[in-house]
């Protein structure tokens, strides 16, 4: 790939001050003005001789680990490789960190060489955290001139939210228990699911016959445990009910019920207002955490989303939202779910609010200012010390 040769602001002004010297010396007749405008021009040309020897370079990074909690660091590793047979200069490698050029100085590099190159990537804000481009950059000592070129296209690193310590809210309905299964069921023995071709370390009890014979496959029959009801998790995102600090607090508190229940190995479903899957998926979001990642408030949407959403879910199981602050209204049809779900928890983060539990008719009520309260009136509720 070609690069870009372009003289600098501070080229510019050298060459337009040794023109305004050379005119103000002819025409009022000073040959110090003169002399400066040649010595400019001298600076000038010898700043752009020292740019004719350009790096022939490739650079390549990667990221370990792609996938890290706000606060921690991860480590970016530039591989400088030189094509040439002849030394390369020193040049700066220019990465952009969200944003943000991280300029690292790499020097002269021997014919056919490479060098590694580590720099700390901090992660202080929860989000998709782009990288890249990377750039080679080449310029005179006085930074007269400037030579860059292109090398790669963007990096991602993910960036999920804090997770709190949560105990696993008890879940007590279960709705089916003849076979209707969602993608969230695990493999287990109780019902009836689909066939598939057999594979070692398979029950022989399991074999279908009838299927194996028409085929001329060993099948097997597959079950999944649809006993085990789900833990859905909705995260409101409305900017009505959640300003920017309470939103991060939601986010994390949001994560942490997903942890919580994901490490008992129990299933559990993620619902984001306004979300659209497809975005998640283009982006390259691989698990709740990477959504909860790219989550953001939503403004101007209807104020009776949060509950179509809910709507919409599948019943069974467990329900937790976790909102701000909403009307009564909304709260009573929240408590309305109760014919759903079993229990029902409403988590309000509302820096207005004191912390604590409160029980209403078919719900748990938790309201915190911040998700390190929301997860202790979580504890409460879950020990039973709720009043």
């Amino acid at each position: 790939m070609r690069g870009r040769f372009s003289i600098t602001s501070s080229g510019a002004a050298l060459a337009s001050g040794g023109v305004v010297c050379y005119a103000g010396g002819v025409l009022l007749g000073y040959p110090t003005l003169v002399h400066l405008a040649v010595g400019a021009l001298a600076i000038l040309v010898a700043g752009a001789l020292t740019m004719a020897v350009r790096p022939m370079v490739t650079l390549s990074r990667r990221v370990t680990p792609d996938r890290v909690t706000v606060g921690e660091q991860a480590l970016g590793q530039l591989l400088v490789r030189n094509v040439s047979r002849w030394p390369a200069p020193g040049f700066a490698a220019v990465d952009v960190v969200g944003g943000e050029p991280v300029t690292l100085q790499i020097g002269v590099l021997v014919g056919f060489g490479q060098r590694a190159v580590r720099y700390p990537i901090p992660a202080q804000r929860r989000g998709r955290l782009l990288l890249g481009p990377l750039t080679v950059e080449r310029s005179d000592p006085l930074r007269l001139f400037v030579w860059r070129q292109r090398q790669t296209a963007d990096g991602v690193l993910w960036v999920h939210p804090r997770v709190h310590p949560l105990r696993p809210l008890p879940v007590g309905v279960v709705l089916d228990y003849e076979g209707r299964t969602t993608q969230h069921a695990r493999p287990g023995t109780v019902t009836f699911s689909s066939l598939r071709e057999y594979v070692p370390g398979d029950d022989p009890r399991q074999i279908h016959w009838r299927s194996t014979a028409r085929t001329g496959t060993l099948i097997v029959r597959e079950h999944v445990d649809t006993t085990e009801p789900t833990t859905t998790v909705v995260l409101d995102t409305r900017t009505r009910a959640l300003d920017a600090e309470s939103f991060e607090h939601a986010v994390e508190f949001a994560a942490s019920l997903v942890r919580a229940v994901e490490e008992t190995g129990r299933p559990v479903a993620l619902h984001v207002v306004g979300e659209h899957a497809g975005d998640a998926l283009a982006a390259g979001a691989t698990g709740s955490l990477d959504r909860l990642a790219m989550a953001e408030r939503l403004s101007g949407m209807d104020s009776v989303l949060l509950i179509e959403t809910v709507d919409r879910i599948p019943p069974g199981g467990a329900l937790a939202v976790v909102t701000g602050s909403i009307p009564p209204g909304e709260l009573a049809k929240l408590a309305a779910q109760r014919n759903r779900y079993s229990p029902v928890v409403v988590a309000m983060v509302d820096p207005q609010s004191d912390a604590g539990v409160q029980r209403r008719p078919g719900m748990a009520l938790l309201t915190a200012s911040t998700a390190a309260e929301a997860a202790t009136a979580w504890h409460r509720m879950v020990n039973g010390d709720a009043g």
